[in-house]
C-alpha cells in the first residue's frame, strides 16, 4: 500500500506513514478488546516516531541550511574582499598613470595636438592649456593654444596669447604670421603697423615686408618760400597717397595724390600724408609746414628821369611793365589798383606836376609807388 498524501511505501500494520506522517486508514478487524488497546498504543507510538524523525529531518535541515547560508556569507565576504582590493590596487595603478599624465608636458601636447587634428577642438584646449601651465617657456604650446583659440571663434584670447609670445619671443616668425592673420580678420590695420614697426629682426621683416609700408617723400624741405611752390610727393614701394591740408590726420577717405602735385599758395599750410598699401596697412604719417611770403615787385622804372621839359621836345612818359604785371599811374597823388592802368606813353602836363606808377604781379602783390617830377614849358 502506498501514502494517499506523499505516495511513499506503507508497510502491513502501519497506522501512519513514516515519511510524511499521513494517518493510514486501515479497515480493523479486532478480534478482542485488548487487541484494540494494543493497537492504539502501538498508533500511538508509531505517531509519536513519525513526529520525532520530522522534526529530526526538519533540525537537520534547517542546521543544513544555515551552514549554507554562512559558507555563502563567507564565499561572498571573500569575494567583496576581493573585489575592494583589486578595485583598490586598479585605482591606485589608474591615479598614478593619471598623475603622471596630468603632470606630463609632452602627454597634454601629445593629446592636444590629436585631439586638435581630429576636430576636437575644445577637448584639445583643455590638453594645451595645461601644456602651457606645466611649460609656459614652450613656443610651440602657446602657438598651439592660440590656433586652438581661433578655431573655437576666441580670436581675442588668441590674439593676446600671441601677443605676449611675441613680447617673451621677439624672433618667433611663426608667431608674427598668426598674429598678424588675427590682425588683418579684425580689419586691425593700425595694430599691423604697431607690431611691425616695433619689430627689429630684419629678417621677420623682410619675410613679412608685405605689410610694412613707408612714408612718403616730400620733393621741398618745409620752411619759408617767397613764390608759389608746387609739391610733389612719392612713394617708396607700393601704394597711394593720401593727405590733408587742414591740420586733419590723412586716412584713406582723404585726397588721393595725383601727379599734378599740391599748390602751395600765399600763406601758412601744413600737409599731412600717408602711404596705405594693397594690404590696408599705413605707413607713418609725414607733416611738413610751408610759408609762402610772396615779394612785392620792386617799383617801376619811369622815363624820362624827372626834369624840365619844352613842347618842343619829346614829353611823352613811359613805364616799363614786367611781363605778367599790370601798371596804373596818376599825377599829383599816389596811385592804387582802382587807378587809372598804363597801356601806352602818358603825355606830360603843362606846368610842375609829379607822375607816380605802380605795377601789380600775377600774384596780386602791388609795388610801391615809382615817381618822377616833370616841369614842361611853351617852346620859345
Amino acid at each position: 500500500m502506498k501514502c494517499s498524501n506523499c505516495g511513499a511505501p506503507i508497510e502491513e500494520g502501519r497506522l501512519f506513514c513514516m515519511n510524511c506522517g499521513q494517518e493510514v486508514q486501515w479497515v480493523p478487524d479486532y478480534d478482542s478488546f485488548g487487541s484494540f488497546i494494543e493497537q492504539q498504543e502501538k498508533l500511538k507510538k508509531e505517531k509519536e516516531e513519525a513526529q520525532r524523525r520530522e522534526r529530526l529531518r526538519a533540525a537537520q535541515a534547517a542546521e543544513a541550511a544555515r551552514k549554507r547560508k554562512k559558507k555563502k556569507q563567507k564565499m561572498m565576504a571573500a569575494a567583496a574582499v576581493t573585489v575592494v582590493a583589486a578595485g583598490a590596487v586598479i585605482g591606485l595603478v589608474f591615479w598614478n598613470n593619471y598623475q603622471r599624465n596630468y603632470n606630463s608636458f609632452d602627454y597634454q601636447m601629445e593629446r592636444a595636438q590629436s585631439a586638435f587634428s581630429s576636430g576636437e577642438y575644445q577637448d584639445s584646449y583643455e590638453f594645451a592649456s595645461r601644456a602651457v601651465t606645466l611649460n609656459r617657456d614652450s613656443d610651440d604650446a602657446r602657438l598651439l593654444l592660440a590656433e586652438i583659440l581661433v578655431n573655437l571663434d576666441q580670436s581675442q584670447d588668441a590674439r593676446e596669447v600671441l601677443e605676449d609670445l611675441i613680447q617673451d619671443s621677439p624672433d618667433n616668425s611663426e608667431a608674427y604670421g598668426q598674429l598678424i592673420e588675427i590682425y588683418a580678420d579684425q580689419e586691425d590695420t593700425d595694430a599691423i603697423k604697431e607690431l611691425m614697426d616695433n619689430c627689429e629682426n630684419d629678417e621677420i621683416r623682410e619675410e613679412y615686408s608685405a605689410y610694412i609700408t613707408n612714408p612718403p617723400v616730400f620733393s621741398l624741405p618745409e620752411g619759408s618760400y617767397d613764390a608759389k611752390q608746387t609739391l610733389r610727393l612719392y612713394t617708396r614701394g607700393e601704394g597711394d597717397i593720401y593727405y590733408t591740408t587742414d591740420g586733419s590726420e590723412p586716412t584713406q577717405e582723404s585726397t588721393a595724390y595725383t601727379s599734378e602735385g599740391i599748390a602751395l599758395e600765399e600763406g601758412t599750410t601744413t600737409v599731412k600724408a600717408v602711404v596705405i598699401n594693397e594690404n590696408g596697412i599705413p605707413s607713418d604719417v609725414v607733416s611738413n609746414t610751408y610759408t609762402v611770403e610772396l615779394a612785392r615787385p620792386d617799383p617801376p622804372q619811369i622815363a624820362p628821369s624827372s626834369g624840365e621839359y619844352t613842347t618842343a621836345m619829346d614829353t611823352s612818359i613811359y613805364v616799363i611793365v614786367p611781363e605778367g604785371c599790370t601798371a596804373y599811374y596818376a599825377f599829383d597823388e599816389r596811385p592804387t589798383v582802382n587807378s587809372t592802368e598804363y597801356t601806352g606813353p602818358v603825355s606830360m602836363k603843362a606846368g610842375t606836376h609829379i607822375f607816380y606808377a605802380i605795377i601789380q604781379d600775377e600774384n596780386g602783390k602791388v609795388s610801391a609807388a615809382a615817381s618822377a617830377t616833370y616841369t614842361l614849358t611853351e617852346a620859345e
